[in-house]
């Protein structure tokens, strides 16, 4: 799924919900890829880039991570 990150806080909550999974989460950025789990790995990245984010369980959803889930 593509996102953007608008605030801090809500990219400090993505990863606090990546990190309670039990399966890889990455996020990509043009040709970087980032562990989804990896705060400072995020900060990177930064906030207003558009971003894609990978799950490798197909029991958790991007969505639920960014918290858009319905």
């Amino acid at each position: 799924m593509k996102h953007t990150f608008s605030t801090v806080e809500e990219l400090v909550a993505f990863v606090v919900r990546a990190e309670k999974c039990n399966c890889d989460v990455k996020v990509v950025y043009n040709q970087l890829v980032i562990d989804g789990k990896s705060l400072m790995g995020i900060m990177i990245i930064g906030i207003g880039k558009q971003v894609e984010i990978i799950c490798y369980n197909a029991a958790v959803s991007p969505e639920e991570l960014v918290g858009s889930a319905a």
